[in-house]
């Protein structure tokens, strides 16, 4: 690793909700986390945030990104994604080591893959692609009049069942697991950015589950 990072991961309390219309309201009076550089650097100012919010039924997170046009936005729903301007999500199975991995460009395209990864390594990983059902991809962004790649700002809202999710079933209050957010800035600048930090810089790389952010389930109040 390029740079000595904390050994715990960031904490993130998910609130707890009792549906989706409230889910969302609550969405949008969040403040947000900050992304930061891979090394664990702030950006400032942040040009990243990301929100999230549980219900029975479906997990929902929001980021929030301000944008350096012209934005690279090419490629299509299962191509590679991860190529263009875009936001990430990983989610974790139980040992964290099998990961769910989700990016969505400003287009809406989504790349979907499941990845073993216990060694924190693409040299001994396994990766499967593959769509997420119920998935519900929801992107708009500033100018509203402008295609995406001429976007100074873009949200993406994604809406994700717990059954299509490790472990498969909703998070009980007090439960802890582990995840991350990314970005990859494309525009008249290039950046990398996570919720929690990876250390890998050169080049840079997401897939180091040992150091996803610790998701932690509860109710407000």
């Amino acid at each position: 690793m390029s740079r000595s990072l904390p050994e715990e991961t960031p904490l993130v309390v998910v609130p707890l909700l009792p549906d989706d219309p409230s889910a969302r309201r609550a969405l949008r009076g969040q403040s947000g986390h900050g992304l930061v550089r891979l090394d664990g650097l702030p950006i400032v100012p942040t040009t990243t945030t990301v929100r999230f919010a549980a219900t029975p039924r479906h997990l929902l997170v929001l980021f929030s990104a301000e944008a350096e046009p012209p934005l690279l936005v090419k490629a299509s729903a299962g191509g590679p994604v991860f190529r263009d301007e875009c936001v990430g999500l990983f989610l974790a199975e139980p040992d964290r080591a099998a990961y769910l991995e989700i990016v969505t460009n400003p287009r809406g395209a989504v790349y979907g893959a499941h990845v073993l990864n216990p060694d924190d390594s693409r040299e001994t990983w396994r990766m499967t692609r593959g769509a997420v059902p119920g998935l519900e991809v929801r992107v708009d962004g500033d100018p509203g009049d402008r295609p995406p790649s001429e976007w100074a700002r873009w949200r993406c809202l994604l809406r994700l069942p717990w059954r299509s999710l490790p472990p498969g079933e909703p998070p009980p209050r007090g439960e802890v697991r582990r995840g991350n957010a990314t970005r990859i800035a494309r525009g008249a600048t290039t950046r990398h950015e996570a919720l929690a930090p990876t250390g890998r810089v050169s080049p840079a790389d997401f897939h180091v589950p040992s150091r996803f952010a610790r998701l932690l389930f509860e109710r407000p109040g």
